[in-house]
């Protein structure tokens, strides 16, 4: 599969520039499977991701769910893959409507599906992902960050989808709160079975919720397998460059706090 995007052209006499955004990325990703997608800012991975959601369409290639290639389809025919696949973006307050109550929020796929009743649904929901029944009659920047996320996460799996893809959805989140979302996605996933696809600059924290993970450079996948063989021996020098840069969440991701962490550079830094 490939995708180009075309520059303003910058003279009369040359064509316009052509931007390669993917170059010929193969994927397989099967069901239920814990999928990570990695790489620096501008290699490709959410033009990748967006192609994946039907939210654009390749140059070139096929781009099947369940069989159907959908990078052709017209939107008005993709409503199967706006109930099969649901998306959860970076930043929960631009993605979160600051003039809906938190139980319209989640409940506005839900009514686009044509259903009524859906405060139960809504209630449920908000127990799934840690927040209380009040929260419903809340808005969203009455919420933490790490809080609205919870909510996004709540309405991607509102109709019930079978793929949750994740567009960097811890980055915007300080390390403590990052490693409580981190645990909460891979929870759901496992409680209700579906297939995570979950992109992110970050190697370790795909490491933490990704079974295998594919790695981008310059619109390429140049190496991919299993999470753990990519960590702990990667082939690729670029690969190589993504361990050596990846922070280390061990800690906050064993429960401690971001003092703590804090309290242990602190203490590093007046050491002798």
């Amino acid at each position: 599969m490939t995708r180009e995007f075309r520059r303003q052209r910058t003279s009369l006499f040359t064509p316009a520039p052509v931007v390669h955004a993917l170059r010929g990325v193969s994927l397989d990703i099967a069901p239920g499977e814990r999928f990570g997608i990695v790489g620096e800012s501008g290699c490709g991975k959410s033009t990748l991701l967006r192609i994946i959601a039907g939210l654009d369409q390749p140059t070139s290639g096929v781009v099947e769910v369940d069989g159907v290639d959908i990078a052709r389809l017209p939107e008005r025919r993709l409503g199967f893959l706006r109930e099969k696949l649901q998306l959860v973006f970076q930043d929960p307050m631009s993605s979160l409507d600051p003039r809906m109550k938190v139980r319209d929020i989640i409940a506005e796929p839900l009514v686009a599906q044509g259903k009524r009743d859906t405060l139960p649904r809504v209630l449920e929901l908000l127990e799934a992902v840690g927040l209380q029944p009040e929260a419903a009659d809340r808005y969203p920047h009455q919420f933490s960050g790490g809080q609205r996320q919870r909510i996004s996460i709540a309405r991607a799996l509102a109709p019930d989808p079978q793929i949750l893809v994740a567009d960097e959805p811890v980055s915007a989140l300080d390390v403590s709160v990052r490693a409580q979302v981190l645990n909460l996605i891979a929870e759901l996933v496992d409680r209700l079975s579906l297939t995570l696809v979950f992109v992110s600059h970050d190697l370790s924290v795909v490491r933490h919720v990704c079974d295998r993970v594919a790695v981008m450079s310059r619109g390429e996948v140049v190496e991919i397998g299993a999470t753990e063989q990519i960590y702990d021996a990667p082939q690729h020098p670029y690969s190589r460059q993504l361990v050596a840069a990846a922070p280390r969440l061990r800690a906050a991701l064993a429960g401690r706090t971001a003092a703590d962490l804090a309290a242990d550079t602190l203490a590093a830094k007046e050491r002798p």
